[in-house]
Parts: C-alpha cells; sequence; structure tokens
C-alpha cells in the first residue's frame, strides 16, 4: 500500500519558513498601530482640507455690516463705517517667521457699536518693557475684515491686564495682555464679547496680517501619513528579512533556476 507524504512535507515547508516567531509577534502588534496612524493622518487631512474649503467660501462671500447679519459666523466678511478709539490691547507671544511681536487690538466705533479689531501684527521692539508705537487715522474710516471668535472662558480681565507705566499715556489706553477672552472684551465695554473682527491685508488700516485658519496645512498631515506608511513598509521588509527564510529560498529556487534544475 502507497502513503502519499506530499501534503506533511508542504505544511512543514511553509512552517519552517519562519525562523523568528517573537519578530513575528511584534511586527504583527506594530504593523495595524503604523497603519493606523497613517489613515488617521489622511481623516486629518481630509477634515482640514474641508475647513479650508467652508473658510474660502465664506470668505470669498460679499462683505456685510454686521447689523445687516441674521447670525454671526467666524469668517464671515464684514465691512464697517467709523472712527478707531485711543483705546488698545497688545497681544503678548504672537509670532510671524519666527520673529516675536505683538497683534495690536483696537476699538472701533461704528453706527454707535464698538466692535474689538484685530489690526495685525508688529514685532517686539529692542526694549521690551517699551511697547511700540502703532499709528491710526483720526476721520472716519472704512474697515474690511472677518468675523473671529474668542474663548467665552478666557481668563479674566483683570489677570491677564498688565498696565504699562512710563510709556506717556494713560495707562487705561495702553496694556498689553497675555491672553484673550470674553472678560476682556466685556472690560473694554464692546458690545459684542465673543467676536473680534480680524482686518483683511487690504484693508488700509491693517498691519501685518498672515492669519493662520488651521493649526497645521492638509499637506503636513498627507506627508505624516506617507512617513507612517513608509515605516510599515520598512518592518515589512525587516520582518521578512529578520525573521523568516523566503530570502534564502528564493535565492535557493533563483540558483536552481540559473543552474537549469
Amino acid at each position: 500500500m502507497t502513503v502519499n507524504h506530499t501534503p506533511a512535507r508542504s505544511q512543514t515547508a511553509s512552517v519552517a519558513l519562519i525562523r523568528n516567531w517573537p519578530v513575528t509577534f511584534l511586527s504583527a502588534c506594530f504593523l495595524p498601530l503604523l497603519l493606523a496612524l497613517g489613515f488617521w493622518q489622511l481623516d486629518r487631512a481630509g477634515e482640514k482640507a474641508a475647513i479650508l474649503s467652508v473658510i474660502d467660501a465664506r470668505l470669498g462671500a460679499q462683505p456685510r455690516k454686521p447689523a445687516d447679519l441674521e447670525t454671526l459666523q467666524t469668517f464671515t466678511p464684514v465691512r464697517l463705517m467709523g472712527f478707531y478709539t485711543g483705546e488698545l490691547l497688545y497681544l503678548d507671544n504672537r509670532t510671524r517667521d519666527g520673529r516675536a511681536g505683538y497683534e495690536v487690538l483696537q476699538v472701533f466705533v461704528s453706527g454707535g457699536e464698538r466692535w474689538l479689531v484685530n489690526r495685525g501684527w508688529v514685532p517686539v521692539g529692542e526694549d521690551r518693557s517699551i511697547l511700540p508705537a502703532v499709528s491710526w487715522p483720526l476721520a472716519a474710516k472704512w474697515i474690511t475684515g472677518f468675523l473671529h471668535p474668542v474663548d467665552e472662558n478666557g481668563p479674566a480681565a483683570a489677570a491677564v491686564m498688565e498696565f504699562e507705566a512710563g510709556t506717556g499715556v494713560e495707562p487705561e489706553s495702553l496694556r498689553r495682555i497675555q491672553a484673550l477672552g470674553a472678560d476682556v472684551l466685556a472690560a473694554m465695554n464692546v458690545d459684542e464679547t465673543g467676536w473680534t473682527i480680524r482686518l483683511s491685508a487690504d484693508s488700509d488700516t491693517a498691519l501685518r496680517t498672515g492669519w493662520q485658519f488651521v493649526n497645521s496645512q492638509p499637506e503636513r498631515h498627507t506627508g505624516y501619513a506617507v512617513q507612517w506608511f513608509a515605516m510599515a513598509a520598512a518592518l515589512c521588509i525587516l520582518w521578512l528579512i529578520a525573521a523568516t527564510n523566503i530570502p534564502a529560498v528564493l535565492k535557493k529556487n533563483n540558483y536552481k533556476r540559473g543552474n537549469g534544475s
């Protein structure tokens, strides 16, 4: 009677392809994690792209007076006629191109309503104890910008306002703040304590704007995803080399084919 041992030999050969089970186990644990991180970054890239698409659509609309808006929404373009008062806030620890500076916020009165307008960025001077001088027109002006919310649960105004001394101006008109919250706007007696207006770059009273709409661009997340997927591919290659006999088997098969056997 003839017994066929081919299945047993085939099973033994397949098992023998893996020679390092601890490395195989670790690779099996890390590979799904690396892939999950890669797909997570792709999802983040999609979310940021969707946000930027909404922002572009809103900013592309015709500017309107805030009084004509049914509801106030972030990035809604606005246009107001009015005048600046001498009430300034310097929002500290703001950077542009790696340089330290301030964002200058100033009260703007339009139609009897007081708004806090973020005019943009100015660099820190050589003497940090002296705030940089900022000029503004005394006559009525049109300003254009977009609505931007503030943190309703921000720090109390008394805790973040630091009045400057020895600057030649009244303390109430020149202030340095470390954070901007609703309580700060309430202390400035503005009408909308949950909103500021950020000036557009083409507004003639704007300083340096360079507004950052999202904390990171979609391309950055896509780059991270590529890195995670590359690490997953590298892990697979290392597993094949370090934990299996597959390279040796392939080399042996190629050698046999080269010798015609």
